[in-house]
């Protein structure tokens, strides 16, 4: 890899970063029930861009385990409001899923689009596995 992609690939990381860490921040804080009340919008692109970033910042994990992760915190995201006495609001969960579901659907997409192209892989990930 040249010195340019690292460099273009480093700025990419660090752009992810700078969305993924306000959305996060934008989740967990107490400032979020002001914010993302009642705003499905806002909960969708939130959630959106913590999982985009979160594919950009972690290039080597499975795709499938970044998705799942995603939903968990879904999940925790919105349960979260009944230990404090309020109900589930399904239309903030379902917002949150399908901002998984834009980020993570693409990536589902492409490989599908491999697999119907003839390119099928073997078990082992890399190309150095197969060596040791």
């Amino acid at each position: 890899m040249t010195l340019r992609a690292r460099s273009t690939v480093r700025m990419m990381r660090f752009a992810s970063a700078l969305v993924v860490l306000p959305c996060a921040v934008l989740l967990v804080s107490p400032l979020s029930g002001a914010v993302l009340a009642d705003n499905i919008l806002a909960h969708a692109l939130t959630f959106y861009g913590v999982t985009a970033g979160a594919y950009v910042l972690l290039p080597f994990a499975r795709r499938g385990d970044i998705a799942m992760v995603a939903m968990r915190v879904v999940l925790g995201v919105g349960v979260a409001p009944c230990f404090l006495g309020h109900e589930l609001s399904a239309a903030q969960m379902f917002a949150d899923l399908g901002g998984v579901v834009m980020a993570a659907g693409p990536i589902y997409i492409a490989r599908f689009r491999q697999i119907a192209q003839g390119d099928i892989r073997l078990y082992r990930r890399r190309v150095s596995e197969a060596e040791t």
